[in-house]
């Protein structure tokens, strides 16, 4: 690249520059100075970040409830600046099934996902972690993983895996509500609030973004059903 002018102190290379060159990874840029007499030179010489590279991850099991501990696992992740973390994101999979019958049999022809409701489950320092996950989509029960290995200078490497089937558990919930209600002095013994209390971030982040997703899921369904007996009322007495 080769820029002429007169009187220039300024030069700004856009990302798009490096992006459509991803096979370099070494980079000069050098700035010639001409005069009536003389001519000089400097240079400016950097090594773009690469991501971790050369790993996998996987999470077991694959089904389970909004108590079941997962195991994740990410090994063999390598980067020359050292990796930093490892961030664990979950996003609710909506199946829309496109059918068509023909000759007595229903043929998919197609379905798709939408991730606008990625959620940051969890972070570590190390590769091996446990997880607690939020309830699925209502309908499949999925939840699509991506886990992000970024390097100490913040490169990542996004890796998308299986999808895990999360239900609630319910019994947890009922009992938690039962506690709130019927005996408010025992509510330390609960189980979900020991976790609260645990004061660990992640654990805390978990329980929290699960029981918010299960509260307002039951306050929706609530909402629905007073809806229903309004609308089934007011067909009564309009006959």
């Amino acid at each position: 690249m080769i820029i002429l002018g007169t009187n220039t102190s300024n030069f700004t290379a856009t990302n798009e520059l490096f992006l459509d060159n991803p096979q370099i990874t070494l980079w000069k840029f050098e700035v010639v100075y001409t005069f009536t007499s003389e001519t000089s030179s400097s240079a400016l010489n950097f090594i773009i970040n690469q991501p971790p590279y050369n790993g996998s991850c996987s999470i077991n099991p694959l089904n389970g409830t909004t108590s079941t501990l997962f195991k994740v696992s990410c090994p063999d992740w390598f980067d020359q600046d050292g990796i930093k973390d490892y961030s664990l994101y979950s996003i609710y999979i909506y199946i829309s099934f496109t059918s068509l019958c023909h000759e007595n049999h229903i043929v998919i022809l197609a379905w798709t996902t939408d991730s606008s409701q990625q959620i940051m489950i969890a972070f570590s320092s190390v590769s091996d972690f446990q997880i607690r996950l939020p309830a699925g989509d209502a309908q499949t029960s999925l939840l699509n993983i991506v886990i992000h290995i970024r390097d100490i200078l913040d490169c990542v490497t996004e890796v998308n895996i299986s999808s895990v089937s999360v239900i609630p558990d319910s019994t947890g919930i009922t009992d938690l509500i039962n506690t709130l209600q019927n005996s408010p002095n025992e509510i330390t013994n609960n189980p979900i609030v020991r976790l609260l209390a645990s004061q660990n971030q992640n654990i805390v982040g978990q329980i929290i973004t699960s029981l918010s997703q299960q509260f307002n899921q039951i306050n929706n369904e609530s909402v629905n059903k007073a809806a229903s007996s309004i609308d089934i009322r007011s067909l009564f007495y309009r006959r």
